[in-house]
């Protein structure tokens, strides 16, 4: 299948050191939808036995026609093999995406997969179950002549961890800027991806528990303040945001809550697309109070006409994360 994008904004190109990748032919501003595509090829058997999976790819394949045929064998393959069905199992362990939110269903998608690693991507990968397509976008501003990258593992993993599981898994050695920084920066940035990893735990624990209180704010501030010294605005960043939105509003805190609802939509409309899920919801935010704004239960009501005037930007983020 075709990517849907008109004009698409890349290339398929030769980058030094990777084989094939795509590379952009124009200015790509943040936040654009530089790929979203249908699948040429699903299986849900990603979590059977190899020798299910291996079937069912193979059935696949052996289904398309010549052409498409040859745009998948096309494909890498770091798996070794011995006949047509070990060929194209090992392609697609090697270039399958997720094809749905929560699941084992995976994909082969002709321009994506083409997309390769890098672990300060500029881009962000997303299977969007509403339009039933995986899309790419771009993260920030890419310059043309510029290489259009994804990351294939955790962007929250120290430079050590990143290096052995992406030889491991995919067979190659990163060296994207991150993982070339000078020793000391590179040190530097493993302490903030390893505490926003900590982060993410013991929020999730708050979150799952229904504890939501000023002190689950303090990590979400933490984690949101760590994000931006580390230079991502990915999912993750969005989903801190969205955390911080859902807490003030259940806590009837609605000018707080309307902000960050109004930072994790256009969070989520930059790294997944404002036709998403999550953006979707987070917009829905803005716009409907929660149940119960209006009985007085919280210590902490306030609404959209008492956000503060006159702040400057520390004072008014101070405010908005209650800082003390």
């Amino acid at each position: 299948m075709q990517s849907a994008v008109d004009n698409p904004p890349y290339a398929l190109q030769d980058v030094p050191g990777k084989g094939k990748g795509l590379v952009a032919t124009r200015d790509i501003p943040k936040g654009t939808r530089i790929v979203s595509e249908q699948a040429l090829i699903t299986t849900s058997a990603v979590g059977d036995s190899m020798e299910s999976l291996q079937r069912a790819v193979f059935q696949k394949v052996e289904a398309l026609d010549n052409d498409q045929r040859l745009a998948f064998q096309s494909l890498r393959n770091i798996y070794p093999f011995q006949n047509a069905a070990e060929q194209y199992v090992g392609i697609f362990r090697t270039n399958g995406l997720p094809a749905e939110d929560v699941g084992d269903e995976a994909a082969i998608f002709l321009e994506a997969c083409r997309i390769n690693h890098a672990c300060d991507n500029n881009s962000q990968k997303n299977w969007n179950d509403r339009i039933r397509r995986h899309t790419v976008h771009a993260l920030r501003d890419i310059h043309a002549g510029e290489e259009i990258t994804i990351t294939y593992i955790s962007p929250l993993k120290n430079r050590q961890t990143r290096q052995k599981v992406l030889q491991e898994k995919f067979g190659f050695t990163c060296l994207c800027r991150l993982c070339s920084l000078p020793e000391e920066q590179s040190q530097a940035s493993d302490r903030r991806l390893e505490r926003i990893q900590r982060l993410d735990f013991t929020i999730h624990q708050f979150v799952a528990g229904g504890m939501l209180g000023i002190s689950l704010l303090t990590y979400l501030d933490e984690q949101n303040r760590l994000y931006n010294e580390q230079g991502r605005e990915d999912v993750g960043f969005a989903q801190t945001l969205d955390y911080a939105a859902q807490l003030t509003l259940a806590d009837c805190d609605l000018a707080r809550g309307r902000i960050f609802a109004q930072r994790a939509a256009a969070a989520w409309k930059i790294a997944i697309g404002s036709d998403s899920t999550q953006a979707v919801d987070a917009a829905a935010l803005t716009r409907i109070p929660p149940m119960g704004v209006l009985d007085g239960v919280s210590t902490l009501l306030t609404f959209m006409d008492r956000v503060p005037q006159g702040l400057g930007p520390d004072e008014f983020e101070d405010w908005l994360w209650n800082r003390t």
